[in-house]
């Protein structure tokens, strides 16, 4: 008697959901970032301080020794704006603490890595890759001033 029940419950709340797209998507991606913790996605801050078109959050949780290894991957891509162009290393610096600072579990990692990927607009099998690493605790403890490179 009750798997029909909850059946038609869940096929209820399915049809009434399915009317609106919007918010069967905000309610997935708060249960999403629930579980994976406030500030998973890039904010759109980052993306605007590059001009990138997409981003991408790569995790690997690793424990060697009783020592945290884990990593965090930030993979930005096709950047367009000035800053970046002119400075990538503070570019990187920039949007890894910009990271740093909206993830609400950033201190599950030891290190988070930038990754800044440009792709040939004529063949998209071509691209250029750019990784730079920062330590977590750095990020946290040492922010770069405000304005660091962007003048």
């Amino acid at each position: 008697m009750k798997k029909p029940s909850l059946i038609f419950l869940l096929l209820l709340c399915i049809s009434l959901a399915s009317c609106d797209g919007e918010k069967v998507m905000k309610a997935m991606l708060w249960g999403f970032n629930r579980m994976a913790g406030e500030g998973y996605f890039p904010s759109p801050e980052i993306l605007t301080l590059g001009e990138f078109e997409g981003a991408e959050v790569m995790v690997s949780k690793i424990i060697v020794n009783e020592e945290n290894e884990s990593t965090i991957e930030l993979r930005l891509h096709n950047g367009k704006s000035a800053s970046l162009k002119i400075s990538e290393e503070n570019t990187a610096r920039k949007c890894a603490e910009l990271y740093a600072i909206g993830y609400s579990k950033i201190n599950d990692y030891k290190t988070i890595k930038i990754s800044f990927i440009q792709t040939d607009p004529f063949n998209t099998e071509n691209f250029a890759v750019s990784e730079y690493s920062f330590e977590v605790k750095d990020l946290l403890t040492n922010p770069t001033p405000e304005n660091y490179g962007f003048q």
